[in-house]
Parts: structure tokens; sequence; C-alpha cells
């Protein structure tokens, strides 16, 4: 079983081997924001989703495919729509039980985020928006985001993965706020509290 350092390590790799448009990315010479960014979210995660989602990286490697290539290029559909339709022909197909189950997730995970928001309003504004609605050319949702990340998942783990948002939305849990939580201790704060009253000031 893989450790989530080296699940990150797989990921960053690929990471810098993204292109954009415009040159590269600023975010993708932050090591340091890149690995808190993903250790909050697969934390959250169990053993059996990490491995898994670690041979669908090392998979798409070994055919020369970029997970997180394809995963910037599928929210360009909402970013970038006219540059999007120009590669969409470059990615794998998405069958309709895979859109479907993406879907279904999705307006899972935006519920929680908008619970979150109204709670730590303060905090959630220095996030980024939550809905596609709200996408720019610059800016990418919450939603947005999401959608491209699953997408990129396989069969096993998106489903291994949905059954998991069912079970905690289920048991009344909050993987929004479990994420965040994660995100401020790495940044030494003690609690979303703390850091809503922070960021209040």
């Amino acid at each position: 079983m893989r450790s989530v350092a080296e699940l990150i390590l797989k990921e960053w790799n690929q990471f810098q081997q993204v292109r954009n448009e415009g040159g590269r990315a600023s975010c993708q010479n932050h090591m340091k924001e890149f690995v808190m960014n993903r250790l909050a979210q697969f934390l959250t995660w169990d053993d059996a989703m990490r491995e898994s989602y670690y041979e669908d990286l090392t998979e798409a490697e070994s055919v020369g495919w970029n997970l997180l290539t394809e995963k910037y290029a599928r929210m360009m559909a909402s970013t970038a729509p006219e540059a999007y339709a120009a590669l969409k022909k470059e990615l794998p197909p998405v069958s309709e039980q895979k859109q479907a189950l993406c879907e279904a997730i999705i307006s899972i995970q935006v519920s929680w985020m908008e619970d979150f928001a109204k709670q730590y309003p303060n905090l959630a504004g220095q996030a980024r928006k939550i809905h596609t609605s709200e996408d720019t050319e610059w800016q990418t949702s919450y939603e947005t985001y999401l959608r491209g990340e699953l997408l990129t998942y396989s069969e096993d783990l998106l489903q291994a993965y949905g059954a998991w948002i069912v079970t905690l939305y289920r048991a009344g849990k909050n993987l929004a706020e479990q994420i965040m939580t994660n995100t401020v201790h790495f940044y030494q704060y003690s609690s979303l509290e703390a850091v809503e009253k922070q960021v209040q000031k």
C-alpha cells in the first residue's frame, strides 16, 4: 500500500508536465501549497481509494497520458468553451453512466460547500466561487474544478468514491468542512472558527 506522500508526489510530477496556453502557471512553482491542499483532501480518503487513484495515475503514465492535463482540460468546457471544443476530441470519451454518476456526486458536494459558506462566510470568501455559473476565463469555480477531477477517475475509483460520498451524506457529515479543517490546521490555525474571526478583522 502506497503512502499518501507517494500519491501526492506522483500527482505533483504529472502536474509539472501540464502545459497551459499562456505558459507555465504560477501554481506549478508552489509545491508546498500543492502538497498541503492535496493532503487535506487525501487524508479524508480511505487506503483503498488512495491506492486506486495511485493506480489510475500509474496506468495513465504507462500509456503516455497525463490525468492532471486531462483534469484542467475538462474544466475548460466551462471556462474556455471555444478552446475546449478544439481539444475535446483528444480526451477519452465519457459514458452517460459515468457523467450521471459524476453529476450526482457533484450535487452533494456543492450542497456541502454551500452549507460551509453559510457557516463560515468570511473564510469561504477567500476560496473559489462555488458554482459553475460563476466561472470566468480566469476563475474556475469549486463545482467546475470538482467536475474536471471526477471525470478523470477510473470507473472503479468513481464507484468507490460515490459510495463513500453517499455514506458521509447519510451520516450527516460535511466533506467540505473536513477538508477545510485539515487545510487550516496545516496553516497553523487551531480551528475554522479561529480563521473566520481572523479573516473578519
